[in-house]
């Protein structure tokens, strides 16, 4: 299973959204049953992107989702601003859907049975962590919190970060953007093309292997 980029657009204001839809399926383009009983073809789209920050300390959890409902549709999608509190450190969940099935698609179980072939990759203004360049207005600091074998046995190369759950921690009030990339990263000629040291090839500017599934940027403030 991959994910195929169909349309990737922006709208132009304080936060730049930018609207991901994925085709998911067979290489045949026959429908296709997974580990989860969730079953996708080559039709399927994903809409909704939700960022769950839940403070490890006593605090209230911050929700935030970019959502493009009529996935691939004239309209663009649109992103909730995030809003964290300075000193708290967050356990940051990232969860994938397709909100035009019902119920629901659920598209991160289809990563998680993946989780060799993909990466998130969190950076942005005021970002500080290992897909960010040097930014000395970090407002936000985040480390990987998962690697492919929390999700299943690790069968090729080294046990890498997938991203589905990171680590937050909210140190210095300002504004800034926090941006999610989910890199589609499948063997290629036999080699793997997701190797340790991707996520600090982009924080100096290095383009990626593979495909970028989705690329979303969200409004963060630090309080």
């Amino acid at each position: 299973m991959g994910f195929s980029l169909f349309r990737l657009g922006s709208t132009a204001s304080l936060v730049s959204c930018l609207a991901a839809v994925f085709a998911v399926g067979g290489c045949d383009g026959t429908e296709t049953g997974d580990d989860h009983g969730h079953e996708h073809n080559d039709s399927e789209v994903l809409t909704t992107v939700t960022l769950t920050f839940t403070p490890q300390d006593q605090g209230d959890v911050v929700v935030a989702a970019f959502s493009d409902p009529d996935g691939d549709g004239g309209v663009s999608g649109s992103a909730e601003p995030i809003t964290l509190l300075a000193g708290t450190t967050y356990d940051l969940r990232i969860v994938f859907t397709n909100d035009l099935e019902q119920p629901p698609g659920d598209i991160t179980a289809e990563i998680e049975d993946e989780a060799e072939e993909h990466q998130i990759f969190i950076a942005g203004e005021g970002v500080g962590g290992p897909a960010s360049s040097d930014d000395a207005a970090v407002l936000v600091s985040h480390g990987y919190a998962d690697q492919e074998s929390s999700y299943g046995a690790d069968t090729v190369g080294d046990d890498l970060p997938v991203g589905l759950a990171s680590i937050i921690t909210a140190t210095t009030a300002g504004t800034g953007t926090l941006t999610v990339r989910l890199q589609h990263l499948p063997e290629l000629n036999g080699t793997p093309q997701k190797v340790a040291g991707l996520a600090e090839r982009l924080g100096m500017g290095e383009a990626l292997p593979g495909d970028t599934d989705a690329a979303v940027e969200f409004e963060l403030t630090v309080q």
